[in-house]
């Protein structure tokens, strides 16, 4: 539903009156919810995020490639002034803040364990092996295994 069917559907009013002022500033969302927990607002037979409504009618359109996220980490706050517009980093940088990415084992494509990891780190630091060989021996491509040893790729453990 793009910006002028949202305005034609939904007013401030609306929005205001299905939510609850709570402890923290957050407008909590009284209406349904998605199965993710962000609030929902279903009108003309769609379903939009409540979230993404409000920050339109208050604060202004949602550009493309752009996403609407909570500063406050309720999903179900609609409240403007809690409200953020990013970019796909800042998306990917918001998510991993809260904890939303699956990184490392974790992620179901993942074919290392952080002990495979950390391996591949001491086999690289002896010297006696090249990024290849490390490769060979632990099943993977050396532009991976340059990547681990750099950090680029699971930089998270160490």
């Amino acid at each position: 539903m793009n910006s002028r069917e949202i305005r034609k559907h939904i007013s401030v009013e609306d929005i205001l009156e299905y939510c609850k002022p709570v402890r923290g500033g957050c407008w909590q969302w009284l209406g349904s919810l998605h199965n993710d927990g962000y609030a929902a607002w279903n009108t003309g037979g769609k379903q939009i995020k409540a979230h993404r409504a409000s920050y339109l009618l208050n604060v202004g359109p949602v550009p493309r490639n752009r996403f609407v996220v909570h500063t406050c980490r309720n999903r179900a706050c609609v409240n403007p002034d809690h409200l953020k517009l990013v970019d796909y980093k800042g998306l990917y940088q918001h998510n991993l803040a809260r904890g939303d990415v699956a990184r490392g084992e974790r992620n179901g494509f993942s074919t290392l364990t952080a002990k495979k990891v950390r391996r591949i780190r001491k086999l690289a630091e002896t010297g006696k092996y090249t990024h290849r060989q490390i490769g060979i021996m632990m099943g993977c491509h050396q532009s991976n295994i340059t990547r681990i040893v750099n950090r680029t790729y699971w930089g998270h453990i160490d």
